[in-house]
């Protein structure tokens, strides 16, 4: 996981491959604040972007994800939320199995646990290693979120 703020984009984002990168730009020029919740492409699906509303919840209530086919890019436009995190690891048990359509695989928690808080102009880059909780309410205090869920399927990173 690699955590920014989309105001780094006068760098560049030199850290990052070129479809990473681009992602990023698409992020930081557009206003998501006027713009309709839905799915916006970037590059076919190859690279799209998902545009959604919602309140946040407590932690404890969301089971942890992760994909396998495509890198995640969780850019919070408005509000904050709480990431829960932890890396692929042997002492994760399955929720539920990897469904391909979805390109998802919940797990029963994170082991071990981590999180970080994800403010207005944040972002997170989760890989497919990175096993994460998204839309956790900070400090348990339910709050309005608009978060933009960039996808990026991993064969084109390559």
């Amino acid at each position: 996981m690699v955590i920014g703020k989309i105001n780094e984009a006068s760098s560049g984002f030199t850290k990052f491959p070129e479809v990473i990168r681009k992602a990023l730009f698409f992020l930081h020029e557009h206003d998501f604040n006027s713009m309709d919740d839905g799915v916006y492409p970037i590059d076919g699906k190859k690279s799209y972007a998902i545009l959604q509303r919602y309140t946040t919840r407590p932690s404890e209530s969301a089971k942890p994800e992760a994909h396998r086919q495509y890198v995640d890019i969780q850019y919070i436009v408005e509000g904050r939320e709480e990431l829960g995190w932890c890396p692929l690891n042997p002492e994760l048990r399955e929720h539920t199995k990897y469904d391909i359509d979805k390109d998802i695989i919940f797990y029963e928690r994170l082991v071990p646990g981590s999180s970080v808080i994800l403010e207005e102009g944040s972002f997170a880059v989760l890989y497919p290693a990175d096993v994460h909780r998204p839309c956790g309410a900070v400090h348990g205090d339910p709050m309005p979120v608009t978060k933009v869920v960039v996808k990026i399927a991993v064969d084109y990173i390559k």
